[in-house]
C-alpha cells in the first residue's frame, strides 16, 4: 500500500468521549421517540407527524452545527442539555396521557 491508501488515523479516544458517545447514542433516539409520542398523546396522528418533523428539524440543525451526528469533541453540557432536553419531553409526554 502507498502512503496515499493508507486510511487516516484519528488517534485513541478517552473513556470520557466513550461514555458521553455512547450517552448521546442513547438519547437521541430516546428523546425522538418521546418527541413522536408526545406529539401522538396530545393531538393525535397530526401531533405524531408534527413530532416527527420536529425530530428531523433538530436533526438537521444538529449536524449542521457539528457537522457529524455523532462528533469527535463531544463536551459534557451537550449530552446533559439533551438528557435535559429528553427528560422534559418524558414529563409532557405523561402529562399528556
Amino acid at each position: 500500500m502507498t502512503q496515499e491508501n493508507l486510511p487516516a488515523t484519528t488517534g485513541p479516544t478517552t473513556v470520557q468521549q466513550d461514555a458521553l458517545a455512547a450517552g448521546l447514542g442513547l438519547l437521541l433516539p430516546l428523546g425522538g421517540g418521546l418527541l413522536v409520542l408526545w406529539g401522538f398523546a396530545w393531538l393525535g396522528w397530526f401531533g405524531a407527524i408534527i413530532g416527527a418533523a420536529g425530530l428531523a428539524w433538530w436533526g438537521f440543525w444538529w449536524y449542521g452545527k457539528h457537522q457529524a451526528l455523532f462528533p469527535k469533541d463531544l463536551r459534557g453540557g451537550q449530552v446533559g442539555g439533551l438528557a435535559a432536553l429528553t427528560a422534559l419531553f418524558g414529563l409532557f409526554f405523561f402529562i399528556a396521557l
